[in-house]
């Protein structure tokens, strides 16, 4: 521990909460909601420690004091978490210098104590297997066409969607006749001039922060993506029959409604665990009665041990794209990643079938 905890007074007094208040308002102006949340669940957990060890002013905090919070980390976490904690300490530490609450130095100290994580550290292999996502389809397919889920498991599997994307689409962002939408062309920064009166069936996927549904990359996740006639004819018939009608409070129609309009991110990660519980389409590999399994009760989802987040289904169908012989640089034009990205944190595809997918493209080379 810091031996002095009186503070320099050459600083500005300030408690650990009141300081991750201020960072947390700085952020908002270049940051998602999803970051702000990563940014403030990590940071009130170096607030905790602090106060259990009775460390109520910034200006105190020290190498020493990083080193013993960093051990007491290292209980129960890998590298990657702690590499990626300490990743937003350092931005925290850095946000501290500018307001005269640390010392200018503790930002390095930070990177200094910051744990390395190879790639392989980074990348988590762990994904939805096309042959379980393609069983749940066809489980929805049979027993719930076109009704919500189905269009959810639907559009997240084809798409590789975040929940982002999929909170984003309104009833008029979709253009099954093929029909360009000029006003929505031009609300993603193409220009209308000289284009075709159809392309195909096809979606907007439009970055709307204003109204509530920005997406990930801001701006440069603004694309158009195909449908084929199987996904139209899903979508056409869950509008047409299922959707319940909702208008949200900017007066917007978004495609999946549930009780109270435009369902939350938390509400659509809770669709995909119980989507993805093994028990919908088969026997529970736990041993337990789907009947009175806790894990079946709201908001008790992900606790089945089998469950697949939202990320675990993108990163499955990424792969499965990559095994159906689709190139990195089409695949990133399709789910907003890079082609780099792809390779390093989704392409978990197998390697023979990828072999027998450019054998094929190769055979009639010259």
């Amino acid at each position: 521990m810091a031996e002095s905890r009186s503070g320099s007074r050459d600083l500005s007094p300030i408690t650990p909460r009141d300081a991750v208040e201020r960072f947390i308002e700085r952020r908002q102006s270049d940051s998602t909601e999803q970051t702000l949340r990563t940014y403030h669940d990590r940071l009130m957990r170096f607030v905790r420690w602090l106060e259990h060890e009775d460390i109520l002013n910034l200006n105190v905090v020290g190498g020493r004091d990083l080193q013993e919070y960093l051990a007491y980390r290292q209980q129960t976490c890998n590298r990657t978490t702690l590499n990626n904690e300490f990743g937003t300490l350092k931005k925290f530490f850095e946000f501290l210098v500018a307001i005269e609450a640390t010392e200018p130095a503790m930002p390095d100290r930070v990177q200094l104590l910051k744990p390395t994580a190879s790639a392989d550290d980074q990348t988590n292999v762990e994904k939805l297997p096309p042959e379980r996502a393609r069983e749940i389809l066809e489980y929805l397919e049979r027993f719930e066409y076109a009704g919500r889920r189905h269009v959810t498991m639907l559009l997240m599997w084809r798409f590789a969607f975040r929940l982002g994307d999929l909170r984003a689409i309104d009833v008029e962002d979709c253009s099954f006749d093929g029909e360009i939408d000029k006003e929505r062309l031009r609300m993603i920064g193409e220009r209308t001039e000289n284009v075709p009166e159809e392309i195909g069936p096809h979606l907007y996927m439009i970055h709307r922060p204003e109204s509530g549904t920005p997406l990930k990359n801001k701006s440069k996740s603004e694309r158009i993506v195909s449908l084929t006639d199987d996904e139209v004819r899903v979508l056409q018939d869950y509008i047409d029959k299922k959707r319940t009608e909702q208008i949200d409070e900017n007066g917007r129609r978004p495609l999946l409604t549930s009780t109270h309009g435009r369902p939350t991110n938390t509400c659509v990660r809770r669709w995909m665990y119980r989507l993805t519980q093994p028990c919908l389409v088969g026997p529970c590999p736990h041993d337990k009665d789907p009947e009175t399994c806790e894990y079946r009760e709201h908001g008790h989802e992900s606790g089945c041990p089998s469950v697949k987040s939202p990320h675990k289904v993108r990163t499955g169908a990424i792969s499965n794209m990559r095994e159906c012989g689709i190139s990195p640089e089409d695949v990133s034009e399709r789910v907003d990643a890079t082609p780099e990205t792809i390779r390093q944190h989704y392409d978990f595809s197998d390697e023979l079938q990828r072999l027998e997918n450019r054998r094929e493209r190769f055979e009639d080379l010259e």
